[in-house]
């Protein structure tokens, strides 16, 4: 069964790998958080691997035209985590420019996320 998951081609494969990397990313999303964002539109994900659940949230969000929704809550929760690092800058100055490069990273992952949920204007 893993294998065939492994095997399917996905056109997220950029975001998918961005989402992975936690050094390019700026953030680790959890297993769980990919679930609960699965569950709110409308997705039983079994736990697995990291890779093959947010292959999966993409995949099958986008199957099922929630694709939009699905990218607009990954959104927010990365959202949520600039805000976190900018608020922990506020109270550790020492960290500060760690945390400004973190989500820097982040913002960056959040562009590239609306690039990818937006899809090829030309294919359609």
């Amino acid at each position: 069964m893993r294998r065939e998951n492994r095997s399917i081609k996905s056109r997220f494969t950029a975001l998918e790998n961005q989402l992975l990397n936690t050094f390019f990313s700026g953030v680790y999303i959890s297993a769980n958080e990919i679930i609960s964002i699965g569950k709110k539109v409308d997705l039983e994900l079994d736990m697995n691997s990291r890779e093959l659940l947010i292959k999966e949230l993409l995949n099958k969000s986008d199957a099922n035209g929630k694709l939009q929704e699905c990218a607009g809550l990954l959104d927010a929760l990365l959202q949520e985590r600039v805000h976190q690092y900018h608020m922990l800058s506020r109270d550790y100055n020492g960290a500060a420019s760690e945390l400004a490069a973190l989500a820097t990273k982040t913002n960056a992952t959040r562009t590239l996320l609306k690039r990818e949920s937006q899809g090829n204007t030309y294919e359609h």
